[in-house]
């Protein structure tokens, strides 16, 4: 095989791998999550993304992990990975938490990996200590499309330092509304 050859067979390769690539199906990480003088949190996710409803497809799996250190008391930088039984990807996300009080929190993030770009703005308000409610509206691809994103989540401190998160979110692949997909997700973190 040619050198010219091979180089083309690579190239497809990675647009394929583009096309199909997975990116974080959901975010998991309230603004102002990481509090109680903690700097870092550790977390993993699963997410079942239900079809399009006017598309023959089957529902999807898939996983997300992510390791957040704050090194400011503002800014935070994430590692993120996230995969399923054909695809693994990985990626960073720096956030600036814009807005810190008792009891409510906005930041910014942005994230950036392989084959996936994403821009967010996350709130979340504290219940009663240990416990939230936030949303992260967020801006990125799916695949090689443009997609919003529209979560809720709770998140709860079970015992000291581990958190259980749920979220649900709906997506609209290319602004479409035949394109909406729900994605459910669960995930547990631990912080230090």
């Amino acid at each position: 095989m040619s050198s010219r050859c091979a180089r083309g067979v690579v190239l497809a390769a990675s647009w394929q791998l583009f096309i199909v690539a997975c990116a974080p199906s959901q975010s998991f990480r309230p603004a102002a999550s990481i509090g109680g003088g903690r700097t870092q949190e550790v977390g993993l996710a699963l997410s079942s993304i239900e079809p399009r409803p006017y598309v023959n497809e089957n529902t999807r799996r898939l996983g997300q992990a992510w390791w957040t250190l704050q090194f400011r008391e503002r800014w935070s930088v994430t590692a993120l990975a996230a995969f399923d039984t054909s695809a693994a990807l990985g990626g960073v996300g720096v956030r600036w938490d814009a807005l810190q009080s008792n009891r409510f929190a906005v930041s910014t993030e942005l994230e950036l990996g392989f084959a996936w770009a994403a821009a967010s703005a996350s709130a979340s308000l504290r219940l009663w200590p240990g416990v939230l409610i936030y949303t992260s509206p967020r801006l990125g691809n799916w695949g090689s499309e443009l997609t919003p994103f529209l979560p809720v989540g709770l998140s709860a401190e079970i015992f000291d330092a581990t958190v259980v998160r749920a979220e649900v979110q709906a997506s609209w692949s290319d602004f479409q509304y035949y394109n909406r997909r729900v994605h459910w997700g669960l995930a547990v973190a631990h912080q230090w």
